[in-house]
């Protein structure tokens, strides 16, 4: 439905979401000598802040992580094939932050409509926006993910996401039941059962594969790389083919595997969490997780979430999953409306900080085209307030 624009500041593009998506995209933007202004509801880079653990690491080796126009390396101090801490991340993005200085504002998006001219229309908490292009960048990974099967627990069961949990002082029970055999499952039931507080450690496997820190001697993302792995498309024949399967079963982890913990920890493995009954989780294997002082932590990752997209454009640009209708991130149901950092937008890092700035490159080209000064918001003046 159109709008209409009343004092609201004008830009050839706005984009929304301060993380390594939309950063690397104001680079490139700036490069182009397009105006812009950044909105961020939180801090940048606020996921890496506030959705961590406390020992989490790194799933990538810290050569993977590079960002376009960055000046300090990722843990300079450590080897280009180690593990990075989440200190060193911070590091990183503090640094790349300082190199890029993008036009940031921190604000919450709160509607995006179309105006009657045809440009969009951005609100947020403190005023509104009038552009010519929106580029959401707010990540593939927004809102936590917690299967129903949790609004089936009694209450005396102790439940949190992997984005609220720090360390194992946050869990009191005797026995903990660890969701999910993605990296953040494993990384936190490694470091669940290593501590020794436990009388027992419960991990219900979702079927991730466990990437080995080497393969014939050789550091495994090197030879990924070599092999070509990082390059692969969704439109190609392999990705077409390993794609779905990626998107159902969720990305490799990182090890321990869920069988190395098991061994080395007595981690109780167990299969799938399916259904509460009778005081125990009944899992797809048919094992049974009792409920008696028990703590779930839920590492069932996170979905994506477009709701301050007015109601008639999310119908017409999201599918029934609720995922973004794109080719390489540009929806050519909404001219101007773009996305950086979805998972698998492009190739198979398109998620990963390796991967990122090829995306927000090619985004940034086509922004760059659209923002001519025969568009509505270039031709009123890039800080200029437009009336209805």
């Amino acid at each position: 439905m159109p709008h209409t624009t009343n004092h609201a500041e004008a830009y050839p593009a706005v984009i929304i979401g301060a993380g390594q998506a939309g950063v690397a995209l104001s680079y490139f933007l700036q490069q182009r000598g397009v105006a812009h202004v950044v909105l961020e509801k939180d801090r940048p880079f606020a996921d890496w802040h506030n959705h961590r653990w406390d020992s989490f690491a790194m799933n990538t080796p810290n050569w993977v992580n590079v960002l376009p126009g960055q000046q300090q390396a990722f843990a300079p101090h450590a080897g280009r094939n180690d593990y990075g801490t989440l200190r060193d991340a911070w590091e990183f993005f503090e640094a790349y932050l300082s190199a890029v200085h993008p036009p940031l504002r921190i604000e919450e998006v709160e509607s995006v409509g179309v105006n009657r001219d045809g440009s969009w229309q951005v609100t947020t908490n403190h005023g509104s926006y009038n552009a010519d292009n929106i580029a959401i960048c707010t990540g593939h990974a927004s809102r936590p993910k917690i299967p129903p099967i949790a609004n089936d627990l009694p209450p005396s069961v102790d439940q949190l996401h992997s984005s609220e949990y720090r360390n194992p002082a946050d869990i009191q029970t005797a026995n903990v039941l660890v969701v999910g055999s993605g990296s953040s499952g494993v990384q936190i039931c490694h470091e669940l059962a290593a501590c020794g507080r436990f009388d027992a450690v419960y991990l219900s496997q979702s079927g991730n594969f466990t990437l080995p820190w080497t393969f014939l001697g050789i550091p495994t993302y090197s030879l990924m790389r070599c092999l070509g792995v990082f390059k692969i498309t969704r439109e190609s024949w392999l990705g077409a083919m390993m794609f779905p399967k990626l998107q159902q079963h969720g990305d490799p982890a990182t090890p321990p595997s869920p069988g190395r913990l098991a061994r080395k920890y007595g981690v109780r493995r167990v299969g799938r969490a399916s259904a509460v009954d009778r005081g125990v989780i009944r899992c797809l294997d048919g094992q049974a997780v009792p409920l008696q002082n028990l703590t779930v932590v839920w590492c069932t990752g996170f979905q994506t979430s477009y709701t301050f997209l007015d109601v008639y454009i999310r119908e017409a640009v999201l599918n029934d999953a609720g995922l973004p209708i794109h080719e390489r991130g540009v929806v050519s149901a909404s001219p101007g409306l773009y996305f950086v950092g979805l998972r698998f937008q492009h190739t198979f890092v398109s998620q990963d900080i390796y991967g990122v700035g090829q995306d927000a490159e090619y985004i940034a080209e086509q922004i760059a085209a659209r923002a001519t000064s025969s568009s509505p918001c270039a031709r009123s003046g890039t800080h200029s307030t437009l009336h209805a």
